[in-house]
């Protein structure tokens, strides 16, 4: 099951998205089916019963949940009008008064970190791209964008966070230049700022 395998690998996270809340599944127990092969090693799937840990985020119920797979799937496939509030399995699968029909919101969302150091200096600006390894600003392309910005601002929008960084990032944007610079002097400018 691959959330299992993902709740061991520690670079993955998960969220699962349910009863408009977002719960996070931190672990999970593979217990078998009959008592007498507990401790007899390693068991196929079809004879073990998945439990998963989920954290929960609201006070009014326990820090931790501990639900049957079989429960999530059943939550994550029922259609509206019907539900399963996850929270409380005992309940069964109740309906909505709702005209809507179909449809289901519930998921779960997978996230892997990224080493973006091992990636290098290329994958923190897609800009890089489009430059040629010898291109660097002109006087036309810093022109071109005051052009641009000003046009964006008559008609009530900007391209811009209001940050007056953004043409030295732009500046930056090719990488051999943003090879020659360390990342502590980049954080250091961070800082004074």
């Amino acid at each position: 099951m691959k959330l299992t395998q993902g709740l061991q690998d520690e670079s993955m996270a998960y969220i699962y998205h349910c009863q408009n809340h977002y719960f996070c599944p931190v672990g999970f127990e593979a217990t078998p089916l009959r008592a007498a092969k507990a401790y007899r090693g390693p068991l196929p799937m079809n004879e073990m019963e998945h439990w998963i840990l989920i954290g929960e985020p609201s006070r009014k119920h326990p820090a931790i949940h501990c639900k049957k797979w079989l429960d999530i799937v059943t939550d994550l496939n029922t259609q509206n009008p019907e539900y399963l509030d996850i929270r409380h399995t005992e309940r069964g699968i109740q309906r909505r008064k709702t005209k809507k029909v179909g449809g289901n919101l519930h998921c779960i969302m997978a996230f892997q970190r990224v080493n973006w150091q091992k990636l290098g200096p290329w994958a923190l600006n897609l800009e890089n791209l489009r430059h040629d390894a010898g291109h660097s600003s002109s006087v036309e392309d810093v022109e071109e964008e005051r052009t641009t910005s000003k046009r964006l601002a008559n008609i009530g929008r900007s391209n811009s966070t209001g940050s007056q960084k953004d043409s030295s990032w732009k500046r930056l944007s090719n990488s051999s230049e943003y090879r020659q610079r360390s990342p502590d002097r980049d954080l250091e400018e961070d800082i004074a700022d």
